[in-house]
């Protein structure tokens, strides 16, 4: 697997407790932070040999860990992660999920510790070498990710075909099957494609940050979330 650009070194996860059990916020179990994922976003989130892996999951599970709480995961597809949260059916939710204002009005969001840039994904024998020569073709995204948004701002500007798949392994499926002429994507995720006969152009589209979504009115939640993050952030950098 390809390096990919952290913001904050959170990777390198530590095993100390540093806050206490008595100080635990709201959660919907006493005891327990269940978090939604979508276990189709490979670094963050992915699924291999039935369990969830993933450095979100490993932020995520020192998190809680952190907060002397069990993790339990409630799986749901991605376009359905905010209103899950928004409608308390999780405590939080993970899964690559980039902060934007559109995202900001149904959710909360921890401080974010990954960034990634929005790229153009083409096979390696394309004509395609810029964003504009996608004008008349059939381009591919992830349903409700932002790159998805991303699709529907671009249109306003270049006339092209959106195609919408349920999960990435779908998407560079049907890349590689010649389905479509090229994908939006993160680069986080087609550094993690095992696949020759694919590219990403060198400009990126756009670039994004990615935190913990929370409930708009737990605010200590997000609180105690945003401590243990800033907690893992500067024991990395003294490291």
């Amino acid at each position: 697997m390809k390096k990919m650009v952290i913001f904050s070194v959170l990777l390198v996860i530590t095993s100390c407790a540093c806050i206490s059990s008595d100080s635990n916020p709201t959660t919907l179990k006493e005891g327990v932070l269940t978090v939604g994922v979508f276990k189709y976003v490979p670094p963050a989130v992915y699924e291999e040999n039935g369990e969830l892996k993933g450095y979100e999951v490993d932020l995520i599970s020192e998190i809680a860990k952190r907060m002397d709480l069990k993790v339990e995961y409630k799986e749901y597809r991605f376009s359905d992660l905010l209103n899950a949260v928004a409608n308390n059916e999780v405590d939080c939710a993970i899964s690559d999920l980039a902060v934007t204002p559109e995202r900001e009005k149904i959710v909360s969001f921890s401080r974010a510790y990954s960034k990634t840039d929005i790229i153009l994904v083409v096979p390696d024998d394309s004509s395609i070498t810029k964003l504009t020569d996608i004008v008349g073709k059939k381009i591919g995204v992830t349903k409700g990710t932002v790159d998805d948004d991303k699709s529907v701002e671009l249109l306003k500007s270049i006339n092209f075909e959106v195609f919408r798949y349920d999960n990435h392994d779908e998407l560079y499926a049907a890349l590689t099957n010649g389905e479509i002429d090229a994908i939006i994507s993160e680069k986080n995720n087609f550094d993690t494609v095992q696949n020759s006969g694919i590219k990403c152009l060198n400009e990126p589209i756009a670039t994004i940050y990615s935190g913990i979504a929370v409930n708009k009115n737990n605010k200590e939640l997000k609180s105690k979330i945003n401590d243990i993050i800033l907690e893992l952030e500067e024991e990395s950098f003294n490291q």
